[in-house]
């Protein structure tokens, strides 16, 4: 029954969201730089979003946030302006700028109406060529830093997530917290902000993508003027490869509440191994579909024992995790934790049926289409392709290579779970055991 709603669901997918075709993006080089462009006219909009290799995982030992606190200050305050003035001159010019850090990228985004363009882009330019990291405006987003490192304490989830990630990385900057602790947010200075700008944010470490209202000249003039100041080569330390540990691991924290959150991982499988896109469909029928996947039918709907339950795979620069959660009252965790066991077992084990299988398939490809319904989500999807080093035709070989998968390659993805060998921990009243 699943089945059956699930690929009558993706028909109606299909069919709304036919307009939404692959992109066509040009190439645009410049000197030792090269852009990715789709140019669209039909809304006076331009987003440009731009990264640099780097991230969280090239803090420095006993800095750990600095690469978050980096991205915190890039809109705050450049050239002449102070922070403030930086502020009023963005919204004046009703202009979005803003930064974030991963843990392999630190990337912007610039969201600007067409008819600003010139404005934005002077802007843009000031803040990527001559930041200024007063002790203001530090100060200021040390503490927004360290409030985030608390709420993040209060939430399990949170806790959960953190805790997994210095279990498997143990020794690794993945390892560390993103934005930090307390004691490494203390110990780092304005100058190691600009030190660490300085290293990261420089051409040959930079990948681009820019969607809208914007053809390639004014592109190319876009690159010249802005993204050529920036120095030629990173200064940054090459990354260090990254090993994720084995199970059986388990790690309990202790929190007073009516349910234990839990999440787990294991290696998982890189972009570039061949049975990447037989992984994807498999784990989208054991875990990733939403209310069709076997762990939602057995976890949920079989047995009650959560309201959500997932599975996934998250790829870093340096290692690949499989990875998922659930969250469940505490007298029935560890039955939830053995149940998402039990499945993982099943899959690998017994070959999926064609009416599953098709199912699948047909949710990915046909939920591919939302990834491209407006401007942002074109950007965001132009440089993901970069930063996984895929080659511009993915976004119209993608679906093919989906559709190439089969049962038994399916099986053959299943068979490098290992349920046996998972990194496991939970938050709340109950403990789980891996025996």
């Amino acid at each position: 029954m699943m089945c059956h709603k699930l690929i009558f669901a993706c028909f109606l997918l299909l069919g709304s969201l036919s307009a939404h075709a692959a992109p066509l993006v040009q190439t645009v080089p410049l000197r030792d730089m090269e852009a990715w462009l789709v140019t669209d006219h039909s809304l006076p909009l331009v987003t440009v979003k731009m990264a640099w290799r780097g991230g969280t995982a090239s803090d420095p030992d006993g800095k750990a946030g600095l690469s978050m606190m980096l991205a915190r200050l890039m809109n705050e305050g450049a050239g002449e302006l102070p922070a403030q003035s930086f502020q009023q001159a963005m919204a004046d010019n009703a202009m979005s700028l803003s930064f974030s850090a991963g843990r392999d990228d630190v990337t912007g985004t610039l969201r600007c109406l067409s008819k600003y363009k010139h404005a934005c882009f002077k802007l843009l330019r000031l803040a990527l060529t001559a930041p200024r990291f007063d002790d203001e405006a530090v100060a200021r987003m040390k503490r927004e830093q360290l409030t985030a490192i608390l709420q993040a304490q209060q939430s399990p989830r949170s806790l959960a997530n953190e805790a997994l990630m210095a279990m498997a990385f143990d020794g690794h900057p993945y390892g560390q917290a993103r934005n930090g602790t307390e004691e490494s947010l203390a110990a780092i200075s304005a100058a190691d902000i600009r030190t660490h700008y300085q290293a990261m944010m420089a051409r040959n470490n930079l990948h681009l993508a820019v969607v809208g209202d914007i053809d390639r000249a004014a592109l190319r003039r876009l690159m010249r003027d802005i993204f050529a100041q920036l120095p030629p080569s990173s200064r940054l330390p090459k990354a260090q490869q990254a090993t994720m540990r084995n199970g059986p691991i388990s790690r309990h924290i202790e929190r007073a509440g009516p349910q234990t959150s839990i999440v787990f991982a294991q290696k998982g499988l890189g972009h570039k191994h061949p049975l990447f896109f037989a992984d994807f469909v498999m784990n989208s029928i054991l875990g990733g579909s939403g209310f069709s996947s076997r762990l939602t039918e057995q976890v949920r709907e079989a047995r009650g024992l959560a309201y959500s339950v997932y599975s996934g795979t998250s790829n870093f620069g340096q290692a690949a995790m499989w990875n998922g959660s659930v969250a469940s009252d505490n007298a029935t965790a560890q039955q939830a934790m053995d149940v998402i066991r039990v499945e993982m077992g099943r899959i690998a084990n017994e070959p999926v049926s064609d009416a599953r299988l098709a199912a699948a398939k047909t949710y990915l490809t046909g939920n591919y289409a939302l990834r491209f319904d407006s401007s942002a989500k074109i950007a965001e999807q132009l440089l993901g392709v970069q930063l996984n080093d895929w080659p511009i035709d993915y976004f119209t070989t993608r679906n093919a290579n989906i559709n190439a998968v089969t049962i038994d390659d399916v099986q053959r993805a299943a068979q490098l779970l290992t349920p046996d060998r998972l990194l496991v921990v939970s938050v709340g009243g109950t403990a789980i055991a891996l025996d």
